[in-house]
C-alpha cells in the first residue's frame, strides 16, 4: 500500500482544499488512502488562524496593495534560482519532520508553498514522487519546477508555459483543475434554458468579494430567479432573507457535493468570482459564467486568461440596474449561446485526453 500525502495551505476553505478533497475522493475510489496536511497549521497552529484572518482583511480592505505585492513577488518570468528565504526559514524543518515521520511514497501539492519546499527537499528523498496539482489557470513563480515529477495542469496555456520553462511534456498531464467526480460533464445541450432563468450567485462564503454590493443593486423583474449561495456567511444569509423578495432566495451552507450538483443542474447560469475550482465545476456543467468581481492576485490572473479564451463574461463594469436585462439577452441570443458553447467545448476537449483517475493509476 502506498503512503500518500496531500499538501494544501492554510485552513480556510479555498480551492486548494477543494482540490485536495477531490484527489482524496479519487484515490479512495481506487482503494487508496491519502492524508491531507496543512504545514502552516501543523507548524504554527495559533499563528495560522491569525494569518488567515489577516489575509482575508488584507484582500478586503487593501486589494490594490495586495495585488501589487502579489504581482511583484509571484508573477512574471520564472527564475530558476530565485529563493524565498523567509518561507524556507519558517517551514523547511517542519516539512522535513513531516517527511521523516510519514515517509510518503507520493506527495501531491495543491498550493505553491509546499511545492516550493518539496522541490528543494526532493534530493534528500529521491524515492518520493512529488506532483504539482495546479488550482488556478496560471502558474506563479513560487511553484517548484525542476525536482517535481509530474504536473497536473488546468489548461493548454499552462502546459505551453511549463514546456517553455524546460519541463518535459511527458511529465505534464492536461487534467484540468481536479473537481469532485460528482460534477460530471453535463449534456451538450445544457445551455438551452427558458425564462424565468435561474441564476446562482456565489462567492461570499468568506465575507469578501463584493457580493453584498451586487445583491443590493439587484432589480428583479421576473425574468430571473436568483439563488444566493451564502455558505457559512451568516451576515449575508440574514441580509438576503430580510429582503423577502419572491425572486431572491438565500441558500445556506450546503453539506454535500450532491446538493451542489443538483443546484448546478437546476441553474441556467452563475454569477461568481473567478476562483479556479468554481470555474472548473461550472465549465464541467457547461454553465454560462458571469464574473461580477475578482479578488486581487490569483483571481485577477485567472480572469485575464478566461476572458481571452471566451470562457466567462466579465460584468464588472455593467450598469447594475441593467444586469438582469443583459443576462436575459445572453440566453435569448442563440448566437451568444452557441459562441459560448464553442469555447467551452473546446476547453473540455483539451482536457478529455486523460481523465484524472487514469492519470492517478499511471503515476501510482
Amino acid at each position: 500500500m502506498k503512503d500518500i500525502l496531500i499538501f494544501p495551505f492554510l485552513s480556510i476553505s479555498t480551492g486548494h482544499h477543494h482540490v485536495a478533497d477531490a484527489l482524496q475522493a479519487e484515490l479512495k475510489s481506487q482503494g487508496l488512502a491519502a492524508e491531507k496536511i496543512d504545514i502552516f497549521s501543523h507548524a504554527y497552529r495559533r499563528l495560522e488562524k491569525l494569518s488567515s484572518e489577516a489575509y482575508l482583511k488584507w484582500i478586503q480592505y487593501f486589494p490594490k496593495t495586495y495585488s501589487g505585492i502579489y504581482k511583484l513577488l509571484a508573477c512574471g518570468k520564472y527564475q530558476k534560482d530565485k529563493r524565498y528565504t523567509m518561507y524556507e526559514w519558517l517551514f523547511t524543518q517542519q516539512m522535513r519532520h513531516i517527511l521523516q515521520e510519514k515517509q510518503p511514497d507520493i506527495a501531491f501539492c495543491t498550493h505553491a508553498l509546499p511545492s516550493y519546499l518539496l522541490n528543494r527537499l526532493k534530493p534528500e528523498y529521491p524515492n518520493m514522487t512529488v506532483v504539482n496539482v495546479y488550482t488556478d489557470f496560471f502558474v506563479n513563480q513560487l511553484w517548484g519546477r525542476e525536482n517535481i515529477d509530474y504536473h497536473f495542469v488546468p489548461i493548454i496555456d499552462v502546459k505551453r508555459q511549463l514546456v517553455s520553462e524546460g519541463i518535459s511534456q511527458k511529465h505534464i498531464y492536461l487534467t484540468g483543475i481536479p473537481v469532485h467526480r460528482m460534477f460530471e460533464t453535463a449534456p451538450a445541450d445544457a445551455c438551452q434554458h427558458h425564462p424565468p432563468y435561474t441564476i446562482i450567485i456565489t462567492g461570499g462564503s468568506m465575507g469578501v468579494g463584493g457580493i453584498l454590493k451586487w445583491i443590493r443593486y439587484l432589480s428583479p423583474g421576473g425574468n430571473i430567479l436568483y439563488k444566493i449561495l451564502c455558505g457559512r456567511n451568516e451576515k449575508l444569509y440574514c441580509y438576503v432573507k430580510s429582503l423577502r423578495h419572491p425572486c431572491i432566495e438565500a441558500i445556506p451552507y450546503l453539506h454535500s457535493k450532491a446538493e451542489m450538483n443538483r443546484l448546478y443542474e437546476q441553474a441556467s447560469g452563475i454569477m461568481t468570482k473567478p476562483g479556479g475550482v468554481t470555474i472548473s465545476e461550472c465549465l464541467q456543467k457547461r454553465l454560462p459564467i458571469f464574473i461580477y468581481n475578482a479578488l486581487p492576485g490569483q483571481e485577477e490572473m485567472n480572469l485575464n486568461l478566461l476572458k481571452e479564451r471566451g470562457l466567462v463574461t466579465d460584468m464588472r463594469n455593467w450598469d447594475m440596474q441593467k444586469a438582469e436585462e443583459r443576462i436575459a439577452a445572453f440566453f435569448q441570443s442563440s448566437e451568444q449561446a452557441k459562441e459560448y458553447e464553442k469555447h467551452v467545448n473546446g476547453y473540455l476537449a483539451e482536457i478529455s485526453d486523460r481523465k484524472i483517475d487514469d492519470v492517478l493509476k499511471i503515476i501510482i
